[in-house]
């Protein structure tokens, strides 16, 4: 940790780390608490193994969701086009820009909320289905540590009730066929 001093922030404390295979990285902070709380979290995380490169998390919403939606050969040509519907119609627009670090289980809760208003319960657990796939792909790849999709609360699809035919039924059914 070193401490700089600037014309318009007055002194910042620098934090200086490498990266797992070697490469710095650098944090900029406008308290020496901060900067040392940064530097034991990072440290933390390496050793418990769950170390993200933060740089990583920087890349957008839309970046990564396109590199999903081409990275599974298996996909029927249907759900395909369906996930790009989505993508392209609903999630794009919100957070297409944003970096993956900065999206938050509020964010998500409230897109949700946003959801439900406008839609069935069945397409708004749909949509959510696509983004939840993004981001756990992402937490895969290692570019978050955690999805923000955690503890989303979702609108509940009621069952509808199917009328059962009994045996007296489905003969005359059979005899007016």
């Amino acid at each position: 940790i070193q401490a700089r001093s600037t014309k318009r922030r007055g002194t910042v404390y620098d934090v200086r780390l490498r990266d797992p295979i070697g490469k710095v990285y650098t944090r900029t902070f406008n308290t020496k608490r901060e900067a040392i709380a940064f530097e034991a979290g990072e440290q933390t995380d390496r050793r418990r193994g769950l170390w993200v490169d933060p740089r990583k998390a920087e890349t957008t919403f839309g970046e990564w969701a396109e590199l999903w939606s081409k990275a599974d050969p298996t996909k029927k040509p249907k759900t395909l086009a369906t996930d790009e519907s989505m993508l392209k119609v609903h999630l794009l627009p919100v957070f297409g820009p944003k970096p993956l670090g900065v999206i938050n289980p509020l964010d998500v809760q409230r897109f949700v909320a946003g959801l439900s208003g406008r839609y069935a319960p069945s397409t708004t657990r749909r949509i959510y289905a696509v983004l939840r796939a993004i981001l756990n792909a992402a937490v895969d790849a290692d570019l978050i540590g955690r999805s923000p999709c955690r503890g989303v609360k979702l609108p509940t699809v009621e069952q509808r009730t199917r009328p059962v035919i009994n045996a007296a039924e489905l003969r005359r059914l059979a005899d007016e066929i």
